[in-house]
């Protein structure tokens, strides 16, 4: 280094201190308990895509671009998933490192894959930070035979997948617990592929009566011009104090960013604390609408409503293969397919030859 190069170094701002007080805690912490950090590693990170792919990379890669900044050692990859199932699946093979995801979808990981939570979001409403959420049921404006959850029965309904939670599960909950019957009472239920945005086109066109979004969908879809608030009707209105999304059902728990056990213990607490440093003016909590994220929050909630459907991992009526995709399948049976074709052939190539020996 020339004399006086020193002169011309970047100055340390308040914003790097911020960031790098808790990343060399969590260093000194993992070396004081023996654990090496890894170097050089490239990380999967998969992401539920509940708006679509191009959606969550838009929302999610300047996170992942943080995350590449102040853990440069490391590289963070951004694997959108629309499809909770595939998400589930791949998660608990282990082919991916950390998940972002829906509560449910990530108890279902926990249990099968031992993941584990590091931080929950911190969604973002105007100047509030909210880290709970849950669902909205409602209809268009003009229907004006429905006014409240008794008027549902003999309607069609569309989610967003049947194992969506605020897109699903909440509301099938709350159908139940006032005494409704999802699969007998309704006309039809439909899902829509995953996406939350096309619930709300169809109700708009009147494909189907009635829809079920997470909180939040509405007012962002309003807040881009995608959707005129004056046209919907929310059914079963809750009021919860500075909660200021529109809800038919209680809260729960925001979206984990979670790890896998096969990370290097060090490495998630350098994630953890990467993650917990964000602020509200940081360029990947701009792009991604939340205010930062706290620590991982209580999902036994979660789990408690899952065991009231019946869908908690383990139960009876959960049954995992049900959740493999048909392409999944497809790849078993060809190679089954396969292997007995090679089988059969054998077994006649042997018994051929034993013949010619014989004579």
């Amino acid at each position: 280094m020339k004399t006086g190069a020193w002169l011309h170094m970047p100055a340390v701002t308040p914003h790097h201190i911020t960031i790098m007080i808790p990343l060399v805690l969590c260093l000194l912490t993992a070396l004081l308990c023996g654990v090496t950090p890894a170097f050089g590693a490239e990380y999967r990170v998969a992401v539920r895509a509940n708006n679509g792919i191009e959606a969550a990379r838009a929302q999610w890669q300047p996170t992942l671009d943080y995350l590449n900044e102040v853990i440069p050692q490391h590289h963070f990859k951004l694997d959108p998933i629309l499809d909770i199932n595939e998400l589930n699946i791949a998660a608990r093979s282990q082919a991916y490192d950390f998940v972002l995801t829906n509560p449910s979808s990530y108890v279902v990981i926990e249990h099968f894959a031992h993941a584990t939570a590091l931080a929950t979001l911190n969604n973002k409403r105007g100047d509030t930070a909210q880290n709970h959420f849950g669902s909205v049921i409602f209809t268009r404006a003009d229907h004006d035979s429905i006014q409240s959850l008794d008027d549902l029965r003999g309607k069609t309904i569309i989610g967003v997948a049947p194992n969506a939670f605020a897109g699903w599960q909440l509301a099938w909950y709350e159908f139940i617990r006032q005494g409704i019957n999802p699969e007998r009472d309704f006309k039809r239920i439909d899902f829509a592929d995953d996406l939350q945005q096309r619930v709300v086109e169809r109700v708009l066109s009147g494909d189907d009566d009635v829809g079920v979004v997470r909180t939040d969908q509405l007012e962002r879809m309003a807040e881009a011009g995608e959707l005129d608030l004056r046209y919907i009707r929310v059914i079963n209105q809750q009021q919860t104090a500075n909660f200021p999304y529109f809800h038919s059902t209680p809260l729960y728990p925001e979206w984990p960013f979670a790890v896998l056990p096969h990370v290097p213990a060090s490495d998630a607490l350098i994630v953890k604390a990467s993650l917990l440093a964000i602020t509200a003016k940081n360029p990947a909590a701009m792009a991604g609408q939340y205010m930062g994220w706290v620590q991982p929050l209580d999902y036994q909630p979660v789990r408690s409503l899952l065991a009231s459907l019946n869908q908690l991992p383990g139960q009876g009526s959960f049954q995992p293969l049900k959740d493999i995709p048909s392409w999944v399948w497809l790849i078993i049976v060809l190679t089954l397919m396969a292997w007995l074709a090679n089988h059969i052939v054998r077994r006649y190539t042997a018994s051929k030859a034993a013949t010619i020996v014989l004579k």
